[in-house]
C-alpha cells in the first residue's frame, strides 16, 4: 500500500517538459495578441481626449456668452509685434499668420471689445528665450508668471479705445488674394497642390462653411489661455480652467505638440468682418461686425474636434 502511494506522489510531483512547452507557447501567443490589441491605444486615447476637450471648451465659451452676452476676456494674442510667438506648433503656423492691422486697427478693436474681449495678454517679444526662466509657454502670457516678457494690453474701455491704444498686431486666418481691411492687405492662403486650383479660401472654409469662398473675410485667432478662463470666475457659468493639448507623432516628430515646449492652449477663431459685395476685396467701416462672432475652437495643431474624433476611431 505504501509503495503505491509513493508512486502516485512521484507522478504528481511536477510538469513534464512537454507540458511546460505547451504552457509557455500559450502564454506567448496571448501576450502577442494583447500587444496587437493595445497597439495604438495611446494615440486613440490622446485623440479622443483632444476631441473631448475641444468640444467642452467650445460649449463652455458659448454658454458663457449666452448668459453674460459677452465672451470671456483676456485671451492670448498669438502675435507679438510683426511676428507670431515662437512657441507655436509648426502645424498652427501653417493655418494662421501675423497681421499688422494698420488703418483697420480701430475697427478690429471695437468689434472684439464690444464682444467682451477688451484686454489681450501679450508677449513683449516673440522670442520664447526671453521669457522668465522656467516659465512654460502655456503660462508665458501671464505677467504674474512671466513679468519679463508678458503684459496685459487694455485696448477697449468705456465703449472707446483703451489706454494702450488699438490692437496693432494680431494673428489671422489667411484668405483670398487681394483681400484687404480698410486698405490694409490681409495674408493670402498659401498655394497647396492638395486642393483644387482656384480654391483660394480653403483654410477659412475648413473651419466654417458659412464663410463664402469668393468673399473677403477677416478671421482672427486668439488663444484661450489661463487668464481668459479666470476672467469668467464671477459668473454662474464660470470656466474652471483652460485645458491644454498634447500630441505625440512617432512617425513625424515635427508634428509633436509638447506643453513644455509649445503653446498648447485651444484657439478661438473669431469673425470680425466680411466684404459681401460681388467680387469685393476690401472690408470697410460698415462691413465690420459690431460684435465679433466665435466661429469655432481649434486645437493648437490646427485640427477641429471632428478630426481628432475621427483619428481616435481610426486608431
Amino acid at each position: 500500500m505504501k509503495i503505491k502511494q509513493l508512486k502516485l506522489q512521484a507522478k504528481q510531483a511536477g510538469f513534464t517538459l512537454l507540458e511546460l512547452l505547451v504552457v509557455i507557447t500559450l502564454i506567448a501567443a496571448l501576450a502577442v495578441g494583447a500587444l496587437i490589441a493595445y497597439d495604438g491605444v495611446g494615440d486613440k486615447a490622446q485623440a479622443a481626449a483632444a476631441a473631448d476637450a475641444n468640444v467642452k471648451v467650445d460649449n463652455a465659451i458659448r454658454q458663457y456668452k449666452a448668459v453674460t452676452n459677452s465672451y470671456p476676456n483676456q485671451w492670448d494674442n498669438l502675435a507679438s509685434g510683426a511676428s507670431l510667438i515662437s512657441a507655436l506648433p509648426t502645424q498652427l503656423t501653417a493655418v494662421i499668420s501675423t497681421w499688422a492691422t494698420g488703418n483697420a486697427a480701430s475697427n478690429v478693436t471695437f468689434s472684439l471689445g464690444r464682444a467682451g474681449i477688451n484686454e489681450l495678454q501679450q508677449w513683449n517679444s516673440p522670442d520664447a528665450g526671453l521669457n522668465t526662466t522656467g516659465v512654460i509657454p502655456n503660462l508665458a502670457h501671464n505677467e504674474s508668471f512671466n513679468p519679463q516678457n508678458a503684459q496685459e494690453q487694455e485696448h477697449f474701455e468705456d465703449n472707446g479705445i483703451g489706454d494702450d491704444g488699438p490692437i496693432a498686431n494680431i494673428a489671422v486666418v489667411p484668405g483670398l488674394t487681394g483681400c484687404q481691411a480698410d486698405g490694409v492687405a490681409l495674408p493670402i492662403t498659401p498655394a497647396d497642390v492638395n486642393f483644387p486650383a482656384g480654391d483660394d479660401n480653403y483654410i477659412q472654409n475648413r473651419y466654417s462653411d458659412a464663410l463664402e469662398g469668393d468673399e473677403c473675410h477677416l478671421v482672427v485667432a486668439l488663444g484661450f489661455g489661463s487668464d481668459a478662463a479666470a476672467s469668467t470666475a464671477t459668473s454662474s457659468v464660470s470656466i474652471g480652467k483652460s485645458p491644454s493639448f498634447g500630441k505625440t507623432d512617432a512617425a513625424n516628430p515635427a508634428n509633436n505638440v509638447d506643453p513644455n515646449q509649445h503653446y498648447s492652449r485651444y484657439i478661438g477663431l473669431f469673425l470680425v468682418g466680411s466684404d459681401g459685395d460681388d467680387a469685393g476685396t476690401d472690408i470697410t467701416d460698415g462691413e465690420y461686425l459690431t460684435k465679433a462672432r466665435l466661429l469655432t475652437i481649434i486645437a493648437p495643431d490646427g485640427t477641429i474636434a471632428d478630426q481628432n474624433l475621427a483619428t481616435a476611431v481610426q486608431n
